[in-house]
């Protein structure tokens, strides 16, 4: 009987061959999720035009101050990806070392490299006096950004973080991944599934008990434990589509489940104009709505169920917006801070607010692109090459130079970039 139920056990951890994943499967359409995510961010950050009115202006703003859910979509899509990797990877005996070997040269040298730029090299050289008043602020509290707690000193006092701030998500993300693997390996494929609706249908309700008892919103949308949820409506679609019996369920239940989350979300919308993110209908159940749709959204792409969808997904330009997402989002917002105070000189009262804000976003997100491509190119990929000496999936390569390593990197099932851990979230 033990013998039988351990036998059991590993069958069920064991990727099944008749389902519908296909290790090496390119999915194109994530790599355009993911820039769509990253463009949705940026929108919210860059192109908020004030006084607006009529139809149009009330359509943009609804479009606008909604736009942060981008990072809702990064979350989504990261345990989606990530937890795939994981479930595909259980059986190998290097499973702990190779994940979090592969994650930290993936995520952990941009990471560090801006931190010791920004808070080491440029005080050092430029001199504390010479710059923005703000810098000292940013340095007193530089030990949440380099222990990737940034979201819990922020809980507590919003933009506390000057040109840092939009690494509370990253916190989030790295946070989850210390303890994920480890569920992920030890549970059964259904209870892990069980764990993620348990979850998905209680943390609703848990910052709901705590929005009752006087918790901030800014700290319900800061702290990892009320906003990993979004994470795990990404864990639930790599764990169905792994199973044939369970994707017929989800298929045919996908549509109603989707009409009720946009209907609550258009309900919190007319209600404001948009939907808040701080807003106490959005903190209890607009963070799941979104979590749902994006959810929905992943699992009609990788089944091929939405053509239409998965066709826009996969244009070259948002598939080039979505490589260099991780690099974008972490340089985007103090770009846009010192084109904003730029700005001030250029701007003219005879030029309309929406010319001016139009074209320092475009300022922006260019800047933002090419710094991402030079530290993809000049330092990313050189760590990329190293993970090659983590992968049990393929025989060792020698002697390849880091840009020819970088196109050999295997594509685990559904993943959508050649780089295998590359949640770029947010």
């Amino acid at each position: 009987m033990a013998s039988m139920t351990a036998d059991t056990h590993r069958a069920e951890r064991r990727p099944q061959a008749d389902g519908p994943v296909r290790p090496g499967a390119r999915q194109l359409g994530l790599d355009g999720m993911r820039g769509m995510a990253l463009l949705a961010v940026v929108c919210f950050h860059t192109l908020r035009i004030k006084g607006q009115h009529g139809a149009w202006g009330s359509l943009w703003a609804a479009v606008q101050e909604s736009s942060w859910a981008g990072v809702d979509l990064f979350f989504v899509l990261s345990g989606f990806l990530i937890t795939g990797i994981l479930l595909d990877s259980r059986d190998s005996q290097r499973y702990f070392t190779n994940f979090y070997a592969r994650r930290t040269l993936r995520i952990f040298p941009l990471y560090y490299a801006v931190l010791i730029v920004a808070l080491l090299i440029v005080p050092a050289v430029i001199g504390l006096r010479r710059l923005p008043e703000l810098y000292p602020r940013l340095l007193g509290s530089q030990i949440w950004l380099w222990t990737y707690t940034a979201n819990y000193l922020q809980a507590g006092h919003a933009h506390t973080l000057p040109g840092f701030g939009h690494f509370w998500s990253l916190a989030v993300e790295e946070q989850f991944y210390w303890f994920w693997p480890v569920v992920v390996y030890f549970a059964s494929r259904r209870f892990l599934l069980r764990f993620c609706v348990a979850t998905c249908c209680g943390l609703p309700l848990l910052r709901l008990a705590l929005l009752w008892h006087g918790s901030t919103p800014w700290a319900l949308r800061q702290h990892t434990f009320t906003r990993f949820d979004t994470l795990l409506f990404g864990a639930i679609v790599a764990i169905v589509v792994r199973d044939p019996a369970l994707i017929a369920r989800v298929r045919a239940k996908v549509p109603i489940v989707s009409a009720a989350a946009l209907i609550g979300l258009l309900w919190i919308g007319f209600r404001v104009g948009f939907v808040p993110f701080e807003g106490a209908a959005t903190l209890v159940a607009g963070y799941s709505a979104f979590g749902i749709l994006f959810a929905a959204l992943v699992f009609k792409v990788v089944m091929h169920d939405a053509p239409g969808i998965e066709a826009f997904l996969s244009a070259k330009a948002l598939g080039w917006f979505g490589k260099y997402s991780y690099g974008i989002y972490i340089f985007h917002w103090p770009v846009a801070q010192a084109v904003s105070a730029l700005s001030r000189y250029w701007s003219s009262s005879s030029r309309p607010e929406a010319l001016t804000v139009g074209c320092s976003a475009v300022l922006v997100l260019a800047i933002s692109s090419g710094i991402a491509w030079i530290s993809w190119n000049a330092l990313e990929v050189h760590f990329l090459y190293l993970k090659r000496y983590f992968d049990d999936s393929r025989p060792r390569v020698r002697h390849l130079s880091p840009v020819r390593a970088q196109s050999l990197v295997l594509v685990p099932a559904f993943h959508n970039s050649k780089d295998k851990d590359c949640s770029n979230v947010l």
